[in-house]
């Protein structure tokens, strides 16, 4: 016959995980009712000053450690640095968790169209379909710290990319941003791809800081941060210059 303690030490680690597990559902499904009510809020409409969002369908998932919304021709449509830019995405899924640091990963699918203002006001369109799209972002305190993109296959008729990746980070003293873009191609008759990577960092980020805070408008921001005496600084490749410099000029 087992004494009190001897039954105590049987029957606790199953009470301990049967109440964890709840704890864990309980808790799974309050945040995935927040995020449902949410993604309501936002649908349609501005998700941060200047830029809004959209979709057909959206499901969301995960349970029991993640957050997963899986969308159906997203949109996002808003004020770029120097005119209205969009993307339409056929598939897109987004995942975190709910626990631990604010880090979001992305993934996209289907055909990716993409059109924005270059800096000469000009209208610029693309049309793709990716081998595989990934991206993430990380959030602090001040807002964005991190986000990169990587793009696999990047194929369309009239050009194909091996990959395209595409960094920004925040310094951790908030008074610059370094940005990193990257590709690897195939030119005509090439055997091996050829890879380029272009750095840039933007001095005197402060007026930056409420975009990346979600709190102005993208082309407000720059207009600071070109008042306040921002310019760029671009790494000393002259081939990277040339081939890479365009992709980052509509940010800024």
């Amino acid at each position: 016959m087992f004494r009190y303690s001897s039954r105590f030490w049987l029957y606790a680690p199953t009470g301990f995980f049967l109440l964890l597990a709840a704890a864990v559902m309980i808790h799974w499904w309050m945040a995935a009712n927040a995020f449902e009510k949410k993604l309501a809020a936002l649908k349609g409409h501005e998700a941060v000053p200047g830029i809004t969002l959209n979709w057909d369908k959206a499901e969301v998932g995960g349970f029991p450690f993640r957050l997963d919304a899986n969308f159906q021709n997203l949109r996002i449509a808003g004020a770029g640095a120097h005119g209205p830019f969009a993307w339409n995405s056929e598939k897109f899924a987004m995942h975190g968790l709910t626990y631990g640091r604010s880090q979001d990963v992305y993934e996209a699918a289907g055909r990716q169209q993409v059109r924005w203002t270059d800096s000469s006001g000009q209208n610029r369109a693309a049309s793709f379909l990716p081998g595989s799209m990934r991206g993430s972002s990380m959030l602090d305190a001040q807002g964005l710290r991190r986000f990169d993109l990587d793009i696999v296959q990047v194929g369309e008729t009239d050009f194909t990319l091996p990959r395209l990746q595409f960094h920004m980070r925040r310094d951790p003293d908030g008074k610059s941003l370094d940005l990193m873009i990257s590709t690897d191609s195939l030119p005509a008759g090439a055997r091996k791809p050829v890879h380029l990577q272009l750095y840039v960092t933007l001095p005197k980020a402060e007026a930056l800081m409420p975009l990346l805070q979600g709190e102005i408008t993208w082309p407000e921001a720059i207009r600071r941060w070109r008042s306040q005496g921002g310019t760029e600084k671009r790494s000393s490749d002259p081939a990277a210059d040339e081939a890479l410099g365009r992709f980052l000029k509509p940010l800024y």
